[in-house]
């Protein structure tokens, strides 16, 4: 690896680019997926370039990939011009509006590569990826390249910034922003990195005191600045729980510690039927675990809960009100107290009331600190904080209105669970008693 970056670094050199601190750590990374947000004229592209510029020499194939043909463009021409300044450009072809190809003189192909056809994105295994204006990739195609470069188990950098992004782009960067072991997400082998525009010293040589840059953060509100110069995502006005990060509510911590475990249940079927297992941590809460089945039985759900660790710990749990309902079959409430013997309590819960109870625990009103935390086993409630939203401006509602109903149900039992134990914001909590169940 030393020798590899003394190597990257003479290159580096021989072109000109001194990477700021902030580039640095990007390229350092021992990462294979990288994304690199930056703001604008941060100096992506030729960061971007410069990675891959560094690491041909390790390889024969590399894509750029872009949303088009067009966006590739940058990073392909840092790249002629390094090659050209060390003599290395064996051919070259540029197209205006198509495939675009640099062949070197020591074998290294680079190509682009459009995103228009997902479909097209194979056939080759390449031993490097970069994503041009990643942002703006559809999460597809995200995936089809990290299974390109899994054959040869190559590299993969990502940059792009986060205005006008999709949603996959923000939520990748949230999740892999300073987690796990050197900051690496060990899980997906990726770290995410933030290049402010003020790190691009060329431009801006006061760097974040630079004139101009104070200008622009007067003129702009926080939030906006800091998504669009900072390289910080801004959560969207409509998301429901803006104060919920990954950074600060999801961490090891809050895995099983061996404590009583209440489970927290929204039952359904063509949607989700979510199961949360929680632990009370003085007035705190720890959600420790998930079972998050769709199209499954209440039977095959405590099935699942059953096979799990926990499972000899669970002392109780609260329900959907509308687990007491019938339907011509026996109730939520009554499988429950049949298969698993747990008898469920349940009481209705305001969308807005329990909105509102949740909120207190992702940051206490008093302290501004988190007193809810989830562990990493929970994917899908995760995912949840971060797509269920209200109706935006431009719909038949305004965005004050209650949450559209989707991409809610672990939240919502994480509701029902909150609102019981804890009660309703500005009363005593008052839990409700078990619906009473013959259990034979």
């Amino acid at each position: 690896m030393r020798a590899w970056r003394r190597t990257r670094d003479l290159l580096w050199a021989r072109v000109g680019y001194a990477p700021s601190p902030a580039q640095l750590a990007a390229h350092d990374s021992p990462a294979r997926i990288r994304l690199i947000a930056g703001g604008e004229r941060a100096g992506k592209s030729r960061s971007a370039a410069m990675e891959l510029f560094g690491r041909m020499l390790q390889g024969r194939l590399f894509w750029l990939v872009g949303p088009d043909y067009d966006l590739c463009r940058p990073e392909f021409d840092y790249l002629v011009d390094a090659c050209q300044r060390i003599g290395a450009v064996q051919t070259v072809r540029a197209p205006a509006v198509s495939r675009a190809e640099l062949l070197t003189r020591t074998g290294a192909r680079i190509v682009t590569r459009s995103a228009h056809d997902p479909e097209r994105l194979a056939g080759e295994a390449p031993d490097g990826i970069v994503g041009c204006e990643a942002a703006q990739l559809p999460p597809q195609v995200f995936l089809r390249v990290r299974g390109r470069v899994a054959e040869r188990r190559g590299w993969l950098w990502l940059s792009g910034t986060f205005e006008g992004s999709r949603g996959w782009y923000a939520s990748a960067f949230r999740r892999w922003r300073g987690a796990g072991v050197d900051g690496v997400d060990g899980a997906a082998g990726a770290q995410a990195f933030s290049i402010p525009t003020w790190a691009n010293r060329a431009l801006y040589p006061g760097g974040r005191a630079d004139p101009e840059i104070a200008a622009l953060e007067a003129l702009f509100p926080t939030d906006v600045f800091m998504e669009r110069f900072g390289g910080v995502p801004c959560p969207p006005a409509t998301l429901v729980f803006r104060e919920f990060d990954p950074r600060v509510h999801v961490h090891d911590q809050a895995r099983a510690s061996g404590r009583e475990v209440e489970l927290a249940i929204d039952p359904g079927y063509a949607g989700a039927y979510a199961v949360l297992a929680v632990e009370t941590r003085g007035g705190q809460a720890a959600v420790v675990d998930e079972v998050y089945a769709r199209r499954a039985t209440a039977g095959e759900v405590i099935a699942a809960c059953q096979r799990r660790p926990w499972w000899p710990r669970v002392r109780g749990g609260v329900i959907d009100i509308a687990g007491r309902q019938h339907h011509a079959a026996p109730s939520q409430v009554e499988i429950w107290a049949s298969l698993a013997r747990l008898r469920l309590r349940s009481r209705r819960v305001p969308v807005r009331d329990g909105i509102e109870r949740l909120r207190t625990f992702l940051r206490d009103p008093a302290s501004g600190a988190a007193r809810l935390t989830v562990s990493p086993s929970c994917p899908n409630l995760i995912a949840e904080f971060e797509h269920y939203r209200y109706h935006d401006d431009s719909g038949r509602r305004p965005i004050s209105e209650e949450p559209i109903d989707r991409d809610n149900h672990a939240i919502k039992a994480l509701t029902y669970w909150l609102f019981d134990r804890f009660g309703a914001i500005g009363r005593p909590p008052r839990r409700s008693q078990p619906f009473r169940v013959q259990l034979e």
